[in-house]
């Protein structure tokens, strides 16, 4: 009878619904609570973890799936992305994908209307080592308020004064 009891237990392990208790980022580990359970510190799947990598740590309450290799909690890693009421789902088009983040930056394309839109409530920054271009129709500022073409584009030549002044000739 002892031996079906522990069956029943690694059966009952093998996948379990709880809720993220804390997140340590510096391990990228999470505690998970799974009814009167609290797990050891256990990691989550991340959608790329190789020479390609990505970082979305799951956040406490957030609903998750324990998945278990053979019913050992120990050996658990943590599946997130379970919508929940207190957590529900951002959009409901089947044509979006986007993120949407806790001080209510947004970024989504809409494939059918083929938009990309970056809402960002605070600053945006842009690096490169190599070369930007921006090709379209024209830029909008402020909700369309002013246009800029190309004839209104700027491009510096030469090499900085010891002023830290340049040469600049406007756009045709």
């Amino acid at each position: 009878m002892n031996n079906v009891a522990e069956l029943l237990r690694l059966i009952n392990n093998l996948i379990r619904l709880g809720t993220i208790a804390e997140v340590d980022h510096a391990t990228a580990r999470v505690r998970v609570k799974a009814g009167e359970l609290l797990t050891a510190w256990l990691p989550w799947l991340e959608a790329r973890a190789g020479t390609t990598r990505t970082w979305s740590p799951p956040t406490v309450g957030e609903q998750v799936v324990l998945l278990s290799p053979g019913g050992d909690l120990a050996a658990a890693v943590v599946l997130t992305g379970i919508y929940q009421e207190a957590h529900p789902a951002p959009n409901s088009s089947p044509n979006v994908i986007g993120r949407w983040l806790p001080d209510g930056t947004r970024i989504e394309y809409d494939h059918e209307a083929k938009t990309l839109t970056i809402d960002c409530v605070g600053a945006v920054h842009v690096k490169t080592a190599g070369k930007a271009t921006i090709d379209a129709e024209s830029i909008h500022h402020n909700g369309g308020s002013a246009v800029v073409t190309t004839a209104h584009i700027c491009h510096l030549t030469g090499l900085p004064h010891g002023d830290g002044s340049s040469t600049v000739t406007a756009g045709e």
